[in-house]
């Protein structure tokens, strides 16, 4: 996997998760709620999966820019 790509998938969680967290404290209902903090979870995880495997594979410079 190219290094952009990793990057831009970084990109795209972050950026997810900051929408699943902002629409979590607006939720209405329990279940709206439980569904967005399951939506964080599920990203979290997509996340986790890809510094565990990814980010090893990274330049050394980007490597600090995205920590897990």
């Amino acid at each position: 996997m190219s290094h952009t790509y990793l990057i831009d998938l970084y990109e795209f969680i972050d950026k997810r998760l900051l929408e699943a967290e902002g629409l979590r404290e607006k939720a209405t209902g329990e279940a709206e709620e439980m569904f967005q903090q399951g939506r964080a979870k599920a990203l979290k995880g997509c996340r986790q999966f890809l510094v565990e495997h990814y980010n090893r594979k990274l330049p050394r410079r980007l490597q600090s820019r995205y920590p897990g």
